[in-house]
């Protein structure tokens, strides 16, 4: 039983093949399927494999994909890369494909792709024109204001990396908040990434090998909360230095919540709480705006929101 439905349902999105997992598409794949139908799959969402990886996953599919009358549809996220091109075959293909039941139910319905200027979020929207759910990915730099402003004329949605297998791939606290904020006051949903299978803000092993180097690293619960506190100011007040402030430390908070009842949370910062109250509030807010987080581990947030009490 969850102390939040609203936070955990559909939150994360598995990308197994991807590091520091870096499994094959196959043990990726039955993995889904196999967390699909687990005690917990009720907090899955999308599986994340890139575009180009397709055919291999359509061909793995005949073991994996659910079949027959009622089966429910895996829902795939494909993250495209320069070749945009073969990218549109090969997402076409699996979904004609995979739109008959015979063949294993799955269905591409969301595209990732990186977007470095205005003019590649403006060529993203032939996607969108498609039906597709898309995610830009903006680098939490001096440029993102300018890529944020040219995705919400796109009507798109965007994506932040919040971590990465080198310490220098982390941003700061300061720039996701500068990108949530960012994102509520242009009206633009998101999806966070990379370095989130830890429930709360610490430092930790940047890969699984032995003897990894570690670094701080954001936790899911920091990330999703500091969006609700983004979302629920609103677009005037985001703006101000006050708000930006309190999303950081929110997300830097290396303590762990204190329970009030089965619903209601306490989380202190050094000079009393930042959030304090029915969870739900805040987690409503916050996955208005951050939809998904991806996550090379499935097993691991789960765990860790076990431990901390967060579900039971």
């Amino acid at each position: 039983m969850p102390r939040s439905h609203a936070l955990l349902a559909g939150l994360f999105d598995y990308a197994g093949a991807f590091p520091p997992a870096s499994l094959s598409l196959d043990e990726a794949m039955g993995n889904y399927a196999r967390y699909r139908t687990s005690r917990h799959g009720w907090m899955l969402g999308r599986l994340i494999v890139p575009a180009a990886t397709l055919d291999q996953c359509s061909s793995l599919g005949a073991t994996y994909f659910p079949r027959g009358d009622g089966a429910v549809s895996w829902r795939i996220s494909a993250l495209c890369g320069a070749d945009s091109q073969s990218d549109a075959a090969q997402v076409s293909a699996f979904n004609r494909q995979h739109a008959d039941t015979e063949h294993g139910a799955a269905i591409v319905d969301t595209v990732e792709v990186r977007a470095t200027t205005p003019d590649e979020v403006r060529a993203a929207r032939v996607w969108a024109s498609r039906g597709f759910e898309v995610y830009c990915e903006v680098a939490a730099d001096a440029a993102m204001p300018r890529l944020l402003d040219a995705i919400a004329r796109a009507g798109l949605h965007a994506k932040v990396r919040t971590g990465g297998v080198a310490a220098d791939n982390i941003p700061s606290c300061e720039q996701v908040s500068s990108f949530l904020c960012g994102c509520v006051e242009r009206g633009v949903v998101a999806k966070a990434t990379a370095g989130l299978h830890h429930v709360v803000t610490g430092e930790y092993p940047l890969t699984y090998k032995p003897g990894a180097p570690r670094a701080t690293m954001f936790g899911f619960l920091n990330v999703v909360l500091g969006a609700g506190i983004a979302e629920g100011a609103g677009r005037a007040a985001v703006q101000s230095v006050e708000v930006g402030a309190t999303v950081a430390h929110l997300l830097s908070l290396r303590t762990t919540p204190s329970w009030m009842g089965h619903t209601a949370m306490q989380w202190r910062g050094a000079n009393g709480p930042i959030i304090e109250g029915p969870l739900d509030h805040f987690a409503v807010s916050g996955r208005a705006l951050i939809r998904s987080v991806g996550t090379c581990s499935f097993e691991e947030p789960v765990e860790e929101a076990r431990r901390i009490g967060l579900v039971f």
